[in-house]
């Protein structure tokens, strides 16, 4: 059985009700089939961006693109919405769909649905975590120097009005190209002392791109009886395999808008079950109790942008899609001509791990003779090349996505003087 759209929205009008069946014909018809309008194979291509010929973008750890399957995803789930907004925003039509989003976020991170929770950013789970976990006097969180502000501000506010103490460290910024995982884990061990409650770290950190060793970490601070571990996976998730049961991490938070390429503005988290019950929600309506054991209880705050949520679900399709084996030979290939260039060049100097395994697609280039701000902005007026730079390291941050070329970083070092 099928109902046209004319014979749907009459229903609506008329205050009739609307069966399961007439609703899931309605998605699955309108909705389903751009799934299958992702065509490349093994990895995607410029072509199914929108960027501009003129355009050469290297700057995916501060901004994603968008694939134009995705686009127009989105222009539909909008176009749809606003044919009735009300049905749409409250109304049971996009119910099935938003869960079916959450079990594809859930399985691309080895999760139960229940753990997956539909947050803005980042920011937003670090700040959940500094005001809901059972933190106060006594109680110490530990982190270095290269978390992002995100997730960094969040524990120091509230720290004094909570009473508890955040501690931090630093990485050796100038000696970074050598560190090994044992010496990584012996930093964060040497500071963990038995009031240690909370460790945030991020898997990759978005100046200098050093690759945390989660796994290593977590199980040395557990060992020593720290209860939380949090990850910052805004410049790893869509780049790099992760797996939080192998990670045994309790919460994930995330900026889909980068590597996952979502919309701006929405985003996925992730809360183990063990957990929970310690977590005082930020936000609350009317759903804590209705979502008392489930991480959706983290992200009941009302009327939601859903056209962009649903629209997750297929930013996550698209990432399914990708061979993972030939994204991360793509991306390592990458790595390893800039390191090379990066070596050959007597103006420049390279600031990242060596180590592909303690690094990832987002490196960082020191250049001597010029800023690094009138670099990118020369570069970037001139020949479209859009970089981030770091002047208190005088460093370019060069982070492609697999669609780049070693053509566009070969070009970025021959515009260095």
């Amino acid at each position: 059985m099928t109902t046209d759209r004319r014979d749907f929205l009459k229903h609506i009008a008329t205050g009739a009700a609307l069966s399961p069946l007439m609703i899931m014909n309605k998605w699955t018809a309108e909705m389903k089939p751009l799934l299958d309008k992702i065509t490349f194979e093994g990895i995607p291509s410029r072509s199914d961006y929108s960027l501009s010929d003129d355009v050469i973008y290297l700057n995916h750890g501060s901004i994603g693109t968008i694939p134009k399957v995705v686009q127009q995803a989105r222009r539909e789930y909008l176009d749809n919405c606003e044919t009735n907004p009300w049905l749409y925003m409250w109304g049971d039509p996009w119910n099935e769909a938003y869960e079916e989003c959450r079990i594809k976020a859930a399985n691309y991170l080895n999760a139960s649905s229940d753990e997956i929770s539909f947050v803005h950013n980042t920011t937003e789970v670090f700040n959940l975590l500094a005001t809901g976990l059972p933190l106060g006097p006594g109680d110490e969180v530990l982190f270095c120097n290269l978390n992002h502000a995100g997730a960094s501000i969040p524990f120091t506010f509230h720290a004094e009005q909570k009473g508890y103490k955040v501690i931090t460290f630093d990485f050796p910024m100038d000696d970074l190209s050598l560190m090994t995982k044992s010496d990584i884990v012996g930093m964060y061990e040497q500071h963990i002392t038995p009031r240690t409650k909370v460790i945030a770290m991020p898997h990759i950190d978005n100046t200098v791109g050093v690759r945390q060793p989660v796994k290593e970490i977590t199980a040395m601070a557990r060992s020593k009886g720290v209860k939380y571990i949090t990850l910052d996976t805004a410049q790893s998730m869509g780049m790099i395999p992760i797996d939080v049961k192998d990670l045994d991490i309790d919460v994930i938070g995330t900026s889909a808008h980068k590597w996952i390429q979502s919309p701006k503005g929405t985003s996925l988290a992730y809360f183990s079950e063990r957990i929970w019950e310690d977590i005082h929600p930020m936000w609350v309506t009317w759903g804590q109790e209705r979502w008392e054991m489930s991480a959706r209880r983290f992200e009941d705050y009302g009327t939601r942008n859903r056209p962009e949520v649903l629209t997750q679900g297929h930013s996550l399709d698209f990432q399914a899609a990708i061979d993972t084996e030939a994204q991360q030979n793509k991306l390592k290939s990458l790595w390893s001509k800039a390191l090379e260039l990066a070596d050959a060049h007597p103006n420049t100097k390279w600031r990242s791990p060596r180590d592909w395994e303690l690094g990832g697609s987002l490196y960082a280039i020191e250049i001597k003779g010029e800023t690094a701000s009138d670099y990118a902005s020369r570069v970037y007026t001139n020949h479209g090349i859009v970089l981030r730079p770091f002047d208190n390291l005088n460093t370019i941050r060069i982070s492609p996505n697999v669609f780049n070329t070693e053509a566009e970083i070969e070009k970025v070092f021959e515009l260095i003087a």
